[in-house]
């Protein structure tokens, strides 16, 4: 395993974004992001939300699973050169 392929284990874990919440549920990613504020500009969180993002945190907690095997995997591997 060279420098590379060890960061982009480490690096390998995307995060959720507002795009892909508001693809999700039929909205724009600046919706999604002015539902997040605070203020006169902000905007009602979308209906179906609260399914959406348990959803979203769902698979997000598998792939995090999955990237903590991939993650200790390297660091053995790793050590034991």
């Amino acid at each position: 395993m060279d420098f590379k392929e060890a960061t982009d284990i480490l690096w390998g874990t995307q995060p959720v974004t507002a795009a892909d919440m508001a693809e999700r549920l039929g909205k724009d990613p600046h919706t999604i992001r002015r539902a997040r504020m605070s203020g006169p500009n902000a905007r009602s969180a979308p209906k179906g939300w609260e399914a959406v993002v348990a959803d979203l945190a769902e698979k997000h907690a598998e792939e995090l699973e999955r990237r903590v095997i991939d993650l200790r995997a390297l660091a053995r591997e790793l050590r034991a050169r």
